[in-house]
């Protein structure tokens, strides 16, 4: 089995070989991934928001969610 770091020198060995042409392509490659990592790391920023939120709240949120979008959906086509 290959270690994290044994792959990342891997793969900078492989981008050395890459031909100059190619290295705008990469970049844009390896800008592409990095995208996800930040789009993933914003949605784990909310997680336990809601953790200590009240029960009737909560219950009046989900309980009523349908009659509540459509009551707004209402307001909207207005």
């Amino acid at each position: 089995m290959i270690t994290d770091t044994q792959r990342r020198m891997q793969i900078l060995r492989k981008v050395h070989r890459i031909p100059v042409d190619k290295l705008k392509e990469l970049d844009e490659f390896v800008s592409k991934l990095e995208e996800g990592i930040v789009t993933k790391s914003k949605a784990l920023s909310f997680a336990g928001s809601w953790r200590d939120i009240d029960d009737t709240v909560f219950d009046e949120l989900t309980n009523n969610l349908i009659s509540n979008r459509q009551r707004n959906r209402r307001r909207i086509d207005e």
